[in-house]
């Protein structure tokens, strides 16, 4: 009989060894593992009156602005202390004068010529007198026009109008040697200075001005936000700028009615009153944010950003201390609050706390925040 190697005797007792190990170890009580209950800080909602407002950014320019053109050909003799660029004026000030020599000689001549025109006239209606009352003496039958001088007359009249209209424009031309202001403003730049020969010239105009009884700003916004406003013909609209610490209070005017084709937005235009003067004026080109007062929502509610879930649901405590989701209808999102219309019910309690998971109806621990 062969004997059996020391080796498997011993591979044999340790499987038996650890068999019985494994056989008679404690069993490991049973116990019910419970999820600790989410602690979460919730809001009562409360319907409340809110005003829609808009949010925007743009550059202030001058309601008008436009070039200042010479009207008659000559040599610019002086020019207003003022026309300098930033220099203001008053509407019909004096901002050029070019010499006025030509001018009023050809006023002279004019005036010649009506009052020779005139004085043919004269002669003509008195001799147009004289045709008729001869006629009447011994002419006989019906004379005829040319008999009585009517053409005569009728060319006399006419070269009065005809002379008279060229006073009145050599008049006017006369009066263009002053360039005069067309409004309140200022000047942006001019290009015509003393000794320089000016000319009617729509490619160069003498300088370039702004009037400073308004300014707009054209504030882009998107078509969602278009909605919130009221039509401005409707209703005037406030409208407040702002640089820094500075303030400026306007109206929206209008709305444009054209998309821009590359930005995919619309333009509302706010105007300033009187914005050049005062303590803190609106300076021409300045960039403003803007806030545009829009309709009003007589029943919304106003919760934190925090409380949005995904793009339109909300947390919703339940009677029995569960959360359950809520699809709402929001009008308003910013980065800290949105607007919502309907979804919501007066008292309901919204969660505001982060929750790492959520499962319909789970229940929640309270941690109330109003």
């Amino acid at each position: 009989m062969k004997k059996i190697p020391v080796s498997i005797l011993i591979l044999v007792a340790f499987a038996l060894i650890a068999g019985a190990l494994l056989f008679f170890q404690p069993k490991p009580a049973k116990s019910n593992a419970t999820r600790p209950l989410a602690n979460i800080e919730i809001i009562t909602v409360h319907p409340e009156a809110i005003q829609l407002k808009v949010s925007s950014q743009g550059t202030a320019l001058p309601l008008t602005e436009s070039d200042l053109a010479i009207e008659v050909s000559g040599r610019v003799m002086t020019v207003a202390d003022n026309f300098r660029p930033g220099g203001h004026f008053k509407k019909g000030d004096v901002l050029l004068e070019i010499d006025p020599l030509d001018y009023q000689a050809a006023l002279a001549a004019r005036a010649s010529e009506l009052a020779q025109a005139k004085l043919a006239l004269a002669q003509e209606k008195a001799l147009s007198q004289q045709a008729k009352a001869d006629w009447d003496s011994i002419g006989k039958g019906e004379a005829s026009p040319l008999t009585l001088r009517q053409p005569q007359l009728e060319y006399a009249k006419a070269a009065v109008i005809s002379a008279q209209a060229a006073h009145t424009r050599a008049k006017a031309d006369l009066s263009k040697t002053k360039v005069r202001a067309p409004y309140d403003g200022r000047v942006l730049e001019k290009s015509i200075d003393v000794g320089q020969l000016a000319s009617p010239n729509a490619s160069r105009p003498a300088a370039r001005l702004y009037a400073t009884e308004a300014a707009e700003v054209r504030l882009p916004i998107s078509e969602k936000e278009a909605a919130f406003l009221s039509d401005p013909s409707v209703f005037v609209a406030p409208v407040r700028l702002s640089q820094n610490d500075r303030y400026w209070d306007g109206i929206l005017t209008r709305i444009e009615a054209t998309i821009d084709t590359r930005s995919r937005l619309l333009y509302a235009v706010a105007e300033v009153k009187n914005p050049y003067h005062g303590p803190t004026p609106l300076r021409r080109g300045l960039f403003v944010n803007a806030v545009i007062e829009g309709r009003i929502l007589p029943k919304a509610y106003r919760i934190p950003r925090i409380a949005l879930r995904d793009s339109d649901t909300i947390y919703v405590l339940s009677d029995n201390k569960t959360l359950q989701a809520r699809k709402v209808q929001i009008v308003k999102r910013d980065p800290n609050t949105v607007i919502i219309d309907a979804g919501l019910q007066d008292g309901e309690k919204v969660a505001t706390s982060p929750i790492a998971y959520f499962v319909e109806n789970m229940p929640v621990n309270l941690l109330e925040s109003e």
